[in-house]
């Protein structure tokens, strides 16, 4: 199915392509590799589908393979810890459980050929070279975890008094653009993934609140991409975004992200 890219300006100068959402239910087929090289076994066909239009949220099925989802899980278990998060001006001296009760731990590609394969599908399938990517992120939701509603770019506004993140984004000429998000096992019930500003509704009232907006179900190998800047390059506040606590007693959420930035950052070599 052909289709076009869509060149988006950002502050950097540079240009970054974003898949054209169409409509909500709008599915395409495209091919992706796992190497930088043409090698017809590294690539693979997916199906890309359109399931939000503002904030922009595309659902990818065919992306990873049930082992390579194990394998994810299995090497990240030794070093999984709770998670920390980035405070705001406003929360300094907070607890990160206050939001977020999942664990986490990063994994670096380097000498990991599974990992590398999944970094070059990730820059095949998103059109934004590998060294705009940061390291993978895993995560590890058990009953009743959680992280509450949040953005992943950074408001320059809100880190005035955080030097180190300010001199990430260079004052706003950097930030995350897109997150790839993959899901690694099923969960029976909650540990949904929510856009509680999808469809344009307005402002929340509570960070923790399920029940309004777009909700991903977790399943197994399937992978979702939403958009942290707006076609104008600017933070798109309509990407808030959460993850629901998961129900079931005997249900574990693992999941996992490659945050893209709309420029080169340094971390995958």
């Amino acid at each position: 199915m052909f289709s076009l890219d869509v060149l988006i300006p950002h502050p950097t100068h540079t240009y970054t392509k974003v898949w054209p959402p169409v409509r909500d239910g709008f599915q395409r087929i495209v091919e992706v590799t796992s190497s930088s090289s043409p090698s017809d076994e590294k690539k693979r066909n997916i199906t890309i589908e359109t399931l939000s239009m503002k904030p922009l949220v595309l659902s990818i099925s065919g992306f990873l393979s049930h082992d390579e989802c194990d394998y994810i899980a299995k090497k990240a278990t030794p070093s999984m810890q709770y998670s920390g998060v980035s405070l705001k001006d406003a929360d300094k001296g907070k607890a990160a459980s206050n939001w977020r009760t999942s664990q986490s731990t990063f994994l670096a590609a380097h000498d990991d050929d599974i990992l590398k394969e999944i970094e070059h599908r990730t820059a095949s399938l998103t059109r934004i070279p590998r060294s705009h990517q940061e390291y993978v992120q895993v995560l590890r939701y058990g009953t009743t975890e959680k992280y509450d509603a949040h953005h992943d770019y950074f408001d320059p506004a809100s880190y005035q008094s955080d030097p180190n993140t300010l001199k990430l984004i260079e004052h706003g000429k950097k930030n995350r653009y897109a997150t790839v998000f993959w899901y690694l096992t099923d969960v029976e019930e909650g540990g949904h993934t929510i856009f509680p500003r999808a469809y344009g509704l307005p402002p929340v009232q509570s960070h923790s609140d399920c029940t309004k907006g777009l909700k991903v179900k977790p399943e197994k190998g399937k992978v979702i991409i939403f958009y942290s800047l707006d076609a104008s390059g600017r933070m798109d506040p309509l990407s808030l975004h959460g993850a629901c606590p998961v129900i079931g007693e005997d249900d574990v959420k693992w999941a996992a992200n490659k945050w893209i930035w709309n420029a080169p950052m340094g971390y995958v070599r």
